[in-house]
């Protein structure tokens, strides 16, 4: 049976005041691996006249969650903190966001297809705003609040689980290959190519020692023979937890990303955002993002890879909401309580 389905639809007679969990999306490729992360399907609620948002409706074991994303049309800047107010105006029970999606991760820490979780080091907020500034530098322009402590003590939680256990991000996953036409383009496999990789196995192919000591091998046809030998590697996902940057355009050299990351004082700098920057201090959300390319010059080379990231991202958020006390949830206040304050 096809994910999407109407047969899967589970009327539970849900309202607007039913659900308690946002989960915001950019892109429309965001938007359906998240909604192949639901347990169950709720039929669609009627929106206010004016709301731009598309909504999936369903619940997560315990929770009941409201998928957001704007429409492709609307796509652009301001764009996340627009979802936001209109969702929490149309659903306002809403007390906690995930902002879940995919992000350029910071070579060699991270890797195509790992999950970097925005979380606050050495004084730092999880997510930081910065911006080109005057004499072309980066400026820090906004910090996005802490993560509440109750998602804070639920990522907590899930390393623990997922040191003794494993992660159940596989199993997650595995929901999507009962539809071929979705696995083979939302699934990391073998055909996926990492040009970091890619550029590590071929330097070291492409070196003999003399003496003990390394030096390039200026042989072409043995450079041919040894590109052509190089296999991409399979590796499991890996979670890291650390600073997001969160920019109004994407970073595709090194040496700018060296720049930004000294600008921090440390080197926690994880992944590049262009998505979140408009959302002020006291929005209370998690950054979960899916690595889908390299911030530098192999930027472009990584195309392939923002489905699969998207998948992953959506799979941990899962995650989170399962070991996320929904009793807890429920004495939080909500969002549209906080008036414009949140936004």
């Amino acid at each position: 049976m096809d994910i999407f389905d109407p047969l899967q639809i589970s009327d539970d007679g849900c309202t607007c005041e039913d659900y308690t969990i946002g989960w915001i999306c950019v892109l429309a490729k965001e938007q359906t691996a998240a909604m192949m992360m639901l347990d169950k399907r709720h039929p669609d609620i009627q929106k206010q006249s004016n709301d731009p948002n598309t909504y999936n409706l369903g619940s997560i074991g315990q929770h009941n969650v409201v998928i957001a994303c704007l429409p492709l049309s609307l796509n652009g800047s301001n764009t996340v903190a627009t979802i936001a107010v209109w969702m929490t105006s149309t659903f306002p029970s809403i007390r906690l966001c995930l902002l879940v999606g995919i992000g350029s991760g910071i070579p060699p820490k991270v890797r195509l297809g790992d999950v970097v979780v925005g979380m606050p080091y050495n004084g730092l907020p999880g997510v930081v705003g910065w911006q080109l500034g005057k004499h072309e530098a980066y400026e820090k322009t906004d910090e996005m609040r802490h993560p509440p402590s109750i998602l804070i003590s639920a990522l907590t939680k899930l390393e623990s689980i997922h040191e003794i256990q494993g992660s159940r991000m596989v199993e997650y996953l595995a929901k999507v290959k009962q539809h071929k036409r979705l696995a083979l383009s939302y699934l990391v496999s073998d055909a996926l190519q990492d040009p970091f990789l890619e550029k590590d196995d071929h330097e070291k192919t492409n070196e003999r020692h003399v003496d003990g000591v390394a030096t390039p091998e200026v042989n072409d046809s043995l450079k041919m023979e040894s590109t052509q030998n190089i296999k991409p590697e399979t590796r499991e996902t890996k979670i890291h937890y650390g600073l997001i940057a969160s920019t109004s355009f994407p970073i595709k050299d090194k040496a700018t990303r060296g720049n930004l990351n000294s600008s921090l004082g440390n080197d926690r700098l994880l992944c590049i955002d262009t998505e979140v920057s408009d959302l002020t201090i006291n929005f209370p959300c998690i950054v979960i993002r899916g690595i889908c390319d390299y911030a530098d010059e192999q930027n472009s080379a990584c195309s392939s890879w923002q489905k699969p990231a998207a998948a992953v991202s959506a799979a941990f958020a899962k995650e989170v909401l399962s070991v996320l006390p929904e009793a807890e949830v429920a004495h939080l206040p909500t969002i549209k309580s906080m008036g414009p304050s949140a936004f």
